[in-house]
């Protein structure tokens, strides 16, 4: 790991998603979060992954307002599964329904709102030219149902274990839907995951870049802890910073590598060595080294 500069990083800019912690209720997950020095949170609402904002979304955005507060946090994404944007049978009635809610929530929250592109397989509903024009016509409707509420939609491009899941596929949609529409949600893991080079992918992509998620990885297997995986975390950061990103990075840490009672530990340890890389400078390429892993855990 690369010795930090004299100039500390902003640690505010390294935050922790609610998804880390999904085996615990939402109002656990925030204490530990603001306990490991954290400020941003993202709030997962991703049924098949947690339930700290349920799908449907019929609850009081308030109380979430009153949580963050509580311990002195703000989200700056809600994350949410909102349907299968490639899917032909999927209407704007319904894609509006589900959506509107959670983009209510993100406003009183006063963060952005996450969707992935596509359903959880990487075969199309009819053919890629097909299914390509149906996400962007969805794209555009979220577009609006958030802008309308003064909230900034962010698609996560690519995504291993989703319709666009490779470089080649996420290339497409960007060209199909202009910034204006959508910025770019950047997960570290789901590139490496497909064999994809994150570093390279920065090099086309960086300027659409507004989030980055970051966890572990190897191709196959996006579920690893920071730096037991392949991951560049330097490089991509490095990437990000001399591009001009200023944005947030959220460590994700929905991890299969660590028992849930060292999560806590590992996330503080993930935490400190983002900051450390953060804290070098944008010219520094080293990887992160490897660890030893942790025992199995159940998650």
């Amino acid at each position: 790991m690369p010795e930090p500069s004299a100039t500390a990083p902003d640690a505010s800019r390294v935050g922790i998603s609610t998804i880390s912690f999904r085996q615990r209720p939402l109002e656990e997950a925030l204490g530990i979060i603001a306990s490991l020095g954290a400020t941003e949170v993202d709030l997962g609402a991703i049924p098949a992954v947690v339930d700290h904002v349920p799908v449907p979304f019929t609850g009081d955005p308030a109380a979430y307002v009153a949580a963050l507060d509580r311990h002195g946090l703000r989200a700056g994404a809600v994350n949410a599964d909102v349907g299968d944007l490639n899917d032909p049978a999927l209407t704007p009635e319904t894609l509006t329904e589900v959506t509107a809610p959670l983009a209510d929530l993100a406003a009183a929250v006063g963060g952005t709102l996450i969707v992935p592109c596509g359903r959880a397989s990487w075969e199309p509903f009819q053919d890629e030219e097909s299914d390509l024009a149906v996400m962007a016509e969805n794209l555009r409707l979220l577009a609006e149902i958030c802008t309308a509420r003064g909230v900034r939609l962010q698609v996560e491009l690519l995504h291993h274990l989703r319709y666009v899941h490779s470089a080649e596929r996420a290339r497409k949609v960007l060209d199909a839907v202009g910034e204006e529409i959508f910025g770019l949600l950047f997960d570290v893991s789901h590139v490496v995951a497909s064999d994809d080079d994150p570093v390279g992918w920065l090099a086309e992509c960086a300027s659409r870049v507004e989030r980055v998620h970051l966890r572990d990885a190897i191709p196959g297997d996006l579920n690893r802890g920071i730096g037991r995986g392949q991951a560049d975390f330097a490089g991509v950061i490095a990437a990000l910073e001399t591009s001009g990103f200023s944005g947030s990075y959220i460590l994700e840490l929905e991890t299969h590598d660590v028992a849930e009672a060292d999560r806590e530990t590992d996330a503080a340890r993930s935490r400190a060595e983002i900051l450390a890389l953060l804290g070098t400078s944008p010219s520094v390429t080293t990887p992160c080294p490897a660890l030893d892993p942790t025992q199995e855990g159940s998650s």
